[in-house]
């Protein structure tokens, strides 16, 4: 207790800056931080440069899982108080490879959209009552079991026209949007230095690499217990994906997101917010764009579960939603 006050005295006081720094190599590349700065905000940390671990006998640390730009936004955090998301790609969608061409990954591998889902304009998959949730992609009396077997009974499809009243079955997506897009602040809102996200304003805006940068970031944060940064990070996220407009060009920079997420995270504790909880609501609002894609399909059944159990829970909270 008596050695934690003292590193939050040092921070008060300045007298961080004078503390030795410890060096950190990322990629090969040497950052030299504060030791008291990084201590005071990381007690893994911490003990890798201050306990009995041999970094602290060598004087330095070698981080050999960490990417040098994660490392890179986290030094800037911790001497400014903010970060700097990666840049937005832009460049001109190949339309002679396809209608729909877009970038899947950072590496920017081009993937053509998946045939099998082109619905007529004028029509719509629904629920054979009039609560269907516009857009999900099915008429069901049971949940779509994307090839996983989910009930004796097999799902029934009915395809029809759109209702008379499409602003009903709209409701519940129009509510997940405005209750994300509205979420509270805790830590961005103190950081007046955070740079605002801009929006994309055409499809040929590649943002895969901003979301990541947030997201990577959010992992850094969780393994080494910064707390403070883990919530930036999250904060961040949803502010960008908050003013993103998810052109169907565009579904790949989500799917790289959600792969990566479901990769790298695990079950989110219940009644804390995280990545998953914050992608699952997001999933809830653009999910009729997102099931257009087949890459995104495929991802839920390769995931092995988690993916598709939190879509399936947000498509039957659309659906009570629109019951209510």
């Amino acid at each position: 207790m008596g050695k934690n006050k003292e590193k939050s005295s040092d921070i008060e006081s300045g007298n961080v800056y004078t503390s030795p720094p410890f060096k950190f190599i990322v990629e090969g590349k040497a950052f030299y931080i504060h030791a008291a700065l990084v201590s005071h905000h990381s007690r893994p940390l911490d003990r890798m440069m201050n306990g009995d671990m041999s970094e602290a006998q060598k004087g330095y640390a070698t981080l050999e899982e960490v990417d040098e730009g994660i490392f890179s936004r986290f030094a800037e955090w911790v001497n400014k108080g903010y970060y700097t998301s990666a840049e937005v790609i832009n460049r001109s969608l190949d339309e002679s490879t396809s209608e729909k061409a877009i970038v899947e990954n950072p590496q920017s591998e081009k993937r053509v959209e998946s045939p099998a889902w082109n619905p007529q304009p004028d029509e719509v998959l629904a629920i054979e009552d009039d609560h269907a949730p516009v857009g999900l992609g099915w008429a069901m009396e049971e949940p779509p079991s994307f090839g996983v077997a989910t009930s004796s009974h097999s799902s029934k499809l009915k395809r029809h026209k759109k209702s008379a009243h499409p602003s009903a079955k709209d409701s519940s997506r129009i509510q997940l949007k405005e209750s994300f897009i509205h979420r509270k602040a805790l830590v961005r809102k103190e950081s007046i230095s955070v740079p605002p996200p801009l929006p994309n304003q055409s499809p040929e805006g590649n943002y895969t690499d901003v979301f990541l940068s947030h997201a990577q970031l959010y992992v850094f944060a969780e393994k080494y217990d910064i707390r403070t940064l883990k919530i930036l990070a999250l904060e961040n996220l949803q502010a960008s994906l908050a003013i993103f407009t998810l052109y169907e060009e565009r579904t790949g920079d989500i799917i790289a997101l959600l792969r990566y997420v479901y990769a790298n995270t695990s079950e989110p504790i219940d009644g804390v917010e995280d990545l998953r909880t914050l992608l699952t609501h997001y999933m809830g609002y653009e999910m009729d764009t997102l099931m257009k894609d087949g890459e995104f399909r495929n991802l839920m059944l390769a995931d092995g579960g988690a993916l598709l159990g939190d879509f399936m829970r947000i498509v039957m909270k659309r659906i009570s939603m629109n019951q209510e």
